[in-house]
């Protein structure tokens, strides 16, 4: 041993590699319509409940793959890559993709619904919800119920376990909602708790079913549980 620590990224999976390859294609979309003043992505494929109530149902789905800051769309990135791939490979492309279906549209539906009816007319009604931020503090908050112990680092400096981590993501992000008075980060609070609920209800067979809604195996009379050995990834919904 030389004594030196070395860096091993995670393969990036297919479902995260095909969504960083729509949230770039979206990014420079976006760059390059505002720079000729031709149109302002956003406010189209965004999240508004203004845009729903003409019609742009798509934005359901559109939403998470736009965004106009680069850092935003960096951060996001590795957080899909380096988080999201290690979940991907241990619940499978079908459970991972249904899992961020959920997130993503339970999120737009409240989101949407509460902005129509408590702020109609307001900036809030015509402001959209747009890039991945919120879905990877869902991949973070799903990471820490199933790795609680395991360090990451705070600020990219400070090592700090998982489950810490991200109730010092939730907290900041409840400053910002309450100082801000901006719905975004209200939703982003709502996307960790979807995760929450999916990871840790898991083996509710509600849960289980939206998930995993293929045949069960009837000879097997194992039950899920959260599993917290760190030396083998655990598989879940199956």
């Amino acid at each position: 041993m030389n004594g030196r620590v070395q860096f091993s990224a995670p393969k990036l999976t297919k479902i995260n590699r095909l969504i960083l390859i729509a949230a770039g294609v979206g990014f420079i979309l976006q760059a390059l319509l505002t720079a000729v003043g031709a149109l302002n992505l956003t406010s189209i494929l965004g999240l508004s409940s203004s845009g729903l109530s003409k019609g742009l149902v798509f934005q359901f789905i559109t939403y998470p793959f736009v965004d106009s800051q680069f850092m935003s769309v960096l951060f996001n990135g590795l957080v899909l890559w380096f988080i999201g791939s290690e979940l991907e490979s241990s619940w499978g492309e079908k459970v991972y993709t249904r899992f961020l279906t959920i997130n993503v549209l339970a999120v737009g539906l409240i989101y949407a619904l509460v902005c129509f009816v408590f702020f109609f007319g307001t900036s809030l009604h015509y402001a959209s919800l747009v890039g991945l931020t919120g879905l990877n503090y869902a991949l973070l908050i799903s990471y820490a119920v199933l790795y609680p112990d395991r360090e990451m680092l705070l600020m990219m400096i400070f090592p700090v376990k998982a489950r810490y981590f991200c109730l010092i993501l939730a907290a900041i992000e409840f400053y910002f909602a309450l100082s801000s008075g901006g719905m975004s980060s209200w939703a982003h609070i709502l996307s960790m708790g979807v995760a929450f609920i999916l990871v840790k209800y898991q083996t509710q067979p509600v849960v289980r079913k939206m998930l995993n809604p293929g045949p069960s195996k009837p000879k097997s009379k194992a039950k899920l549980s959260i599993v917290k050995d760190d030396e083998k990834p655990p598989k879940y919904w199956q």
